[in-house]
């Protein structure tokens, strides 16, 4: 609920300030030697869990967030080891045009997650396929990838 009110608190910003988004708010703000807005990512690890324990109420809010935060500069980032439609709903996914799929079990995963096959295919450690809003079909990348043994020399 928290995001949700930063994202109206910011609108409102906007609207006295007569412009429409954080970098012409911002702009207008620097001018001024005023403190800018930052931008913020707000990130769900495990969205399977938040919408067993909140219900249809969240996948309502974070769908508001993400039709409204762009403009505030809030942007998000969910991710879930349990892909199912129940977990990302058709209006999940109407409102993450862009997505990233690491390596999943079944093609129909891999179909939820990116309304294609592939991702069953990916051999981990980082393999992933990426589906931006602009691309019709995704493409395959590499992330970095931390072994568990160098996390613990590191840490």
């Amino acid at each position: 609920e928290w995001v949700v009110q930063e994202v109206k608190r910011r609108y409102e910003r906007f609207s006295q300030a007569g412009v429409r988004d954080i970098a012409s708010f911002n702009a207008q703000i620097k001018s001024e030697n005023e403190p800018i807005i930052p931008y913020l990512v707000v990130i769900i690890d495990e969205l399977a869990d938040l919408m067993m324990m909140a219900g249809t109420g969240l996948e309502k809010t974070i769908c508001r967030i993400a039709q409204l935060g762009r403009a505030t500069g809030i942007h998000l980032v969910v991710a879930t080891q349990r892909p199912s439609v129940d977990v990302i709903t058709g209006l999940i996914k109407a409102n993450f045009p862009s997505r990233i799929s690491f390596a999943v079990a079944s093609q129909i995963d891999s179909r939820t997650i990116l309304d294609a096959t592939g991702a069953e295919r990916l051999v981990g450690n980082g393999d992933m396929l990426y589906s931006p809003v602009e691309a019709s079909q995704p493409f395959r990348i590499q992330g970095s990838f931390i072994s568990p043994s160098e996390v613990k020399r590191v840490v």
